[in-house]
């Protein structure tokens, strides 16, 4: 549909305040807005077709058109796409949407429910942007040890940390969000001495397990995870169990303790029975797509190697001082002509060999370490789902019979007439069983609350494939572009290694 050409009056423009965030407009608070105009929804249906809008944005202009055939469908004239074509040098029609203020009031969003993550992809990546560095040098007298410098750019902070003090930070963490997903730690040492590619492999996980925590919208705000990443002081170990070992955990700090049965619906057992076993698929297609993540990387590593190894064998041909005979030639200087020219090929093949150095490097860092952060999130669903069962339900169950033992005792008490004062004490332990067994199913509701908010945001982190197959397809082609520009350049120089009469 061509722009209109009729003058756009100011009830437009407010119109636009009111419902614009950022200079875009949702596709939800459109449809709200045009709902106001009370036209049949066949009617929506063809202005809709006539603004011909493209995803989940609408743009101003769409917006002014939408408003204008709006206002000519409520005065009855027909939707068709010439209507705005045809209207020149007047005023655009003002739609019937009510008065602006009660407009506002009507567009403004729901009550977040507190069932529903309400966080996308990239906002919680905008949490924080953590970045682990290893210090160069080791620390300590006799035993050493690894120092990692540790970067936030939320806290615009730089702090140092051992292995230790991330061992303390994930037991206080695990203990304050025991019904969150977090991600495990890498191991302390592979063996009695940890080689570099094993620091390397620890520094990425470590830096891993960071901004998954940064960027979970439970735990992106705890104090526990602020004090790691600014506390510069030294006794970090000490310092971080000492201020915070004692807190209690997030069902007993949460504002819906009291009313976590309402926020687990009937179906929540069978959703998240089903969710679980999607998920264990995904995670099992997500690994596979991992390891051969790594062994793309390695392929291009090892290729870097061998081309230059191949580079310096035909240099080392080159440089080889022993003069083949007359006899051993009969007179054929083939081997001479190519000493001279492989002694020259040297910067070429050490050109090439750096390129698919780089083009591993790219995807390790742009494709095989975003594939192992979903691992390490998928990983760390499953061991919540795993605690659940051990923990939250084993804890219910078990309260419920040691309730039910107690039962039984006051009945045999009653039938043998025991004392007054046996018996009180008896119904005094079913009071205070009876509490723990309220208690211990609100957590059970809570945790269950937590899991359904933790699947939720597990599909949410599936966005990162998206970004892993785009960097793969970007880096192939960067890469290999790179490389026809450095063989095309070599193949001259080995088109003319030898004279055409030798050929």
């Amino acid at each position: 549909m061509n722009e209109f050409s009729g003058s756009v009056p100011q009830y437009y423009r407010d119109v636009y305040d009111i419902v614009s965030k950022n200079e875009v407009i949702s596709q939800s608070v459109f449809t709200k807005l045009l709902e106001r105009s009370g036209l049949e929804r066949s009617i929506l249906a063809q202005i809709y077709e006539c603004i011909d809008c493209k995803g989940d944005l609408i743009s101003r202009t769409n917006l002014y058109k939408a408003l204008s055939l709006v206002a000519f469908a409520q005065q009855d004239k027909p939707i068709t796409p010439k209507l705005l074509e045809n209207f020149q040098g007047q005023e655009l029609p003002k739609p019937k949407l009510g008065d602006l203020e009660s407009l506002k009031l009507s567009l403004q969003p729901n009550v977040l429910s507190p069932t529903i993550l309400n966080v996308c992809y990239a906002e919680f990546c905008n949490y924080d942007v953590i970045d682990v560095k290893l210090v160069p040098e080791k620390k300590g007298i006799f035993l050493k040890h690894s120092e990692y410098e540790i970067t936030s750019r939320r806290n615009n902070s730089t702090v140092k940390r051992r292995y230790n003090d991330f061992v303390a930070f994930n037991e206080l963490i695990q203990h304050s969000f025991p019904d969150r997903m977090v991600p495990r730690l890498p191991p302390k040492k592979m063996m009695l001495s940890a080689d570099r590619d094993f620091i390397e492999a620890r520094r990425k996980s470590l830096r891993r397990f960071l901004l998954i925590i940064s960027r979970h919208p439970a735990m992106h705000d705890s104090a526990l995870l602020q004090f790691f990443l600014t506390y510069s002081g030294h006794e970090v170990v000490h310092k971080i169990k000492e201020q915070f070992r004692g807190i209690p955990d997030e069902f007993e700090r949460s504002s819906l303790t009291e009313q976590t049965k309402d926020l687990v619906p009937p179906e929540t057992q069978a959703e998240f029975a089903a969710s679980k076993e999607h998920i264990r698929q995904i995670t099992a297609h997500v690994a596979k797509l991992r390891d051969m993540a790594t062994r793309i990387s390695e392929r291009s590593k090892g290729n870097a190697a061998d081309i230059l190894g191949f580079g310096k064998e035909l240099i080392a041909i080159g440089n080889d001082g022993t003069t083949a005979s007359a006899w051993a030639t009969g007179g054929n200087d083939v081997i001479a002509t190519l000493k001279r020219a492989f002694r020259s090929l040297s910067h070429e093949f050490s050109l090439i060999s750096e390129k698919h150095s780089l083009q591993g490097i790219r995807e390790e860092e742009g494709v095989l370490d975003q594939l192992s952060m979903l691992v390490d999130i998928l990983q760390a669903y499953h061991s919540l789902c795993d605690r659940h069962e051990r923990g939250v339900l084993r804890d219910h169950h078990s309260a419920l019979k040691r309730y039910g033992m107690m039962k039984t005792k006051r009945m045999a008490a009653t039938v043998t007439n025991m004392e007054q004062g046996g018996v009180d004490r008896i119904e005094s332990k079913i009071l205070a069983q009876e509490h723990e067994i309220a208690n211990r199913e609100n957590r059970n509701f809570f945790a269950l609350h937590c899991i359904h908010l933790e699947t939720q945001l597990v599909y949410a982190n599936m966005q990162i494939l998206s970004e892993v197959v785009g960097t793969l397809v970007a880096t192939q082609i960067k890469g290999h572009k790179e490389m026809m520009k450095l063989w095309e350049d070599v193949a001259p120089r080995v088109t003319d290694l030898l004279p055409n009469e030798t050929r």
